[in-house]
């Protein structure tokens, strides 16, 4: 059976460490990201060596072939992914695995914004703020909330949230801990406030604002992939995560719901990963059932040597916590090393 995977971030490069076989990888890059490292590389705390992993050792031990591109299209009735349309250039398949992540969700502007969707954003990010003394951040989520304290030591921050209090997916316990830390770092929050357009200015409802640079952490969906249905927040798939008789989608590309909405995170994206290895591998599909989810978040979130572990409504933090999620992080990465 050939199986091509689209994609070698954290769902993709998941897949291939769990299923053996005849596999054909189709990237732009050859190289893993950590992105729960991104804030601090955003801060020049960690080096791009140390978030990254070049995956070609990894899939050479593997006998897993490499193929440099972006998937333009899907026909899944002749089975094949297509590179380029111009000169239909495409490589056939039995399954398709689509782990291509995500993208901003849509405001108008929003591609004016620094995102940290993947690694070559969060350069262009981190040369940008450097050089920037008001610095907006959109989105209080995880990603926010962790940018906003790395980078509150050489620019004034503001961060701006749609519901009424940050870290809306988890409980008030860890909100209150999560906006003291940050206003002691002498971070300015926004609540309550929808932004509405993103040009030289940044026009929200709580008025118009000017900053040198805007980072989008405000949530993400699926990058399009023409041939196949496209839901509210990415690529639709049925209870065992597929969108076709031949084609999952796993992590930031998929709209999972299937009783409960899959969060788009790593945690979620390696869960799913080992779902459809072990249903290509074994031929047996069964459904899929998401644990990181908005009713029952999990998470660990690091400001500096402090740490805030999140299961549920229980809040932890010290350090202990801090050396937990990187130690976490390592073991994620020397997986793939060779």
């Amino acid at each position: 059976m050939k199986v091509v995977v689209a994609g070698c971030g954290t769902g993709g490069a998941e897949f291939l460490r769990h299923y053996s076989g005849d596999v054909t990888v189709i990237s732009p890059s050859s190289y893993l990201y950590c992105q729960a490292l991104f804030p601090a590389y955003l801060a020049g705390k960690v080096s791009e060596d140390e978030v990254k992993v070049d995956l070609l050792p990894f899939f050479e031990e593997k006998g897993i072939k490499f193929r440099r591109g972006k998937v333009e299209f899907v026909k899944d009735k002749c089975k094949t992914v297509f590179l380029n349309l111009k000169t239909l250039k495409g490589v056939s398949y039995d399954k398709l695995v689509l782990a291509v992540g995500g993208e901003p969700i849509h405001v108008e502007g929003v591609e004016k914004a620094l995102t940290l969707n993947d690694f070559e954003s969060a350069k262009i990010a981190k040369k940008r703020i450097e050089r920037a003394r008001e610095v907006a951040i959109v989105g209080s989520g995880m990603s926010g909330v962790e940018v906003a304290y790395e980078i509150s030591g050489f620019c004034n921050v503001t961060l701006i949230e749609y519901e009424r209090r940050i870290l809306p997916g988890m409980c008030e316990k860890v909100s209150d801990v999560v906006r003291k830390l940050l206003s002691r770092e002498g971070v300015k929050i926004l609540t309550s406030c929808k932004v509405e357009r993103i040009s030289d200015t940044l026009k929200t409802s709580c008025g118009e604002f000017s900053f040198d640079e805007v980072i989008w952490c405000a949530g993400i969906k699926g990058k399009r992939v023409p041939g196949l249905k496209y839901g509210k927040s990415g690529i639709v798939v049925d209870s065992s995560l597929k969108a076709t008789q031949n084609v999952f989608a796993i992590g930031d590309v998929a709209e999972v719901n299937i009783g409960d909405v899959a969060t788009k995170t790593a945690l979620e994206a390696e869960r799913q990963a080992k779902f459809v290895a072990k249903a290509i591998k074994s031929g047996k599909i069964g459904k899929y059932k998401p644990f990181s989810t908005l009713r029952n978040p999990f998470a660990i979130m690091t400001f500096d040597d402090k740490a805030i572990l999140v299961r549920g409504d229980k809040v932890l933090t010290g350090k202990p916590i801090y050396k937990l999620k990187m130690l976490v992080v390592r073991k994620f990465l020397k997986n793939f090393e060779r």
